[in-house]
């Protein structure tokens, strides 16, 4: 099949979207990556994402305006990216889109991701799989991490223990061991990712910058050890997994904490940053089992160097080295992985087959995530896909 995935995440940096070829062969699904674009949010819509996330509370109006605003963007990011490229969307099957997480609280069985994908579905005639993670909850799962379904896909390997590391807004691990059946994919969320240090960047630059751009900020600082170890007394990471986490927990209220304490023990901007990209280092080190012989590295926390060096520096432990490399060199960009595992997942539910870990969830049973829009093209896709392979019993 032919799927466009689409991801906003926890940085706000616009709307990814992935041109997937997605086939399944001999019960092993793969990916071929044809196209990738990021869409940058205009800066109102941006504005009004941050005025409506935690620890701001939206009101139901402000809700459903966004959603039908998100709705419209995600469809104008399709119709962008088909353009440049010399699409034709009658030739793309399914859109499998993320949306964009406006509330998480799993522990209180809510979640909620927003983006119309009724109005993805009526921009581009496109039949729209979307809000992957509500199912995941009913079943008493945490409804993240999703992508780990897709990880063991395509990079478990028979012979090595490895983890797929995404670094967002948030981080999170897949545990990927050789051999990789189903029941021994461990994943979960380690914390914070790019979300602390990119907040922290603004705070230091009174808005001017929306993230350390390479690590160069941090770089230049030096980490305080005391400051971070009352980071790393944050109970989160002790947790038990499974476990998701997002802006309720790291966002702007406790990066401004942050920043506060920073200025209360006299540390320089750089200084703080560099104590945010070790906070965020140390504790996805901390989330890497020594046996794990290699970190395959996605999300823009790829691209910090500050961060990656850091992040080998911890993993050479007791003598073992886990080798720490992008995404890329295993076929999937580093920039693209968590869209195309949406457009993966989106075929994966068109089919009716499980699409979601829930060892890795710790929902109750197994269950197909996403809830379908049909499109023009609905009626052909649905016989198309049952013909070629018949609904689950």
């Amino acid at each position: 099949m032919r799927a466009l995935g689409l991801m906003s995440g926890t940085s706000l940096d616009g709307i990814d979207v992935a041109d997937v070829d997605v086939t399944r062969t001999g019960g092993r699904i793969s990916a071929q990556l044809r196209h990738f674009a990021t869409i940058p949010f205009g800066k109102e819509l941006r504005a009004c994402l941050v005025r409506s996330l935690p620890p701001h509370d939206a009101t139901a109006s402000c809700v459903a305006e966004l959603n039908v605003a998100l709705g419209e963007a995600f469809g104008s990011a399709v119709l962008h990216a088909a353009r440049e490229w010399g699409l034709k969307l009658e030739s793309v099957d399914v859109i499998g889109s993320h949306g964009q997480t406006l509330y998480h609280a799993p522990s209180d069985g809510v979640t909620m991701q927003i983006g119309e994908a009724a109005i993805i579905a009526a921009r581009t005639g496109v039949t729209c799989v979307a809000d992957f993670r509500v199912a995941d909850v009913a079943a008493g799962g945490q409804g993240a991490p999703l992508v780990p379904f897709v990880d063991r896909e395509l990079f478990s390997s028979d012979v090595e223990h490895r983890v797929a590391l995404n670094i967002g807004g948030i981080a999170n691990v897949t545990l990927l061991p050789a051999g990789c059946a189903a029941e021994s994919v461990r994943a979960f969320d380690c914390g914070p990712g790019n979300m602390v240090i990119d907040e922290c960047a603004r705070l230091a630059t009174g808005g001017a910058k929306e993230r350390d751009d390479g690590g160069a900020m941090a770089a230049r600082g030096a980490v305080n050890a005391a400051l971070l170890d009352e980071l790393l007394a944050d109970p989160f990471f002790t947790q038990a997994a499974p476990k998701s986490t997002g802006r309720e927990r790291f966002g702007a209220a406790y990066s401004a904490a942050l920043w506060r304490r920073g200025a209360e023990l006299r540390l320089d901007p750089d200084a703080v940053i560099a104590t945010a990209t070790a906070l965020t280092a140390s504790t996805i080190a901390a989330s890497i089992p020594l046996e794990c012989r290699r970190a395959i590295v996605s999300g823009g926390g790829a691209h910090n160097a500050t961060l990656m060096a850091m992040l080998r520096s911890q993993l050479q432990r007791s003598g073992e080295v886990t080798a720490v490399e992008p995404s890329d060199a295993h076929g999937v960009p580093a920039d693209a992985k968590e869209a195309l595992a949406f457009a993966v997942l989106a075929c994966e539910a068109l089919a009716g087959r499980v699409n979601q870990l829930p060892r890795c969830t710790g929902a109750r049973r197994e269950t197909v995530l996403g809830k379908v829009v049909p499109g023009a093209n609905f009626a052909s896709l649905m016989n198309a896909v049952w013909s070629a392979s018949p609904v689950p019993q």
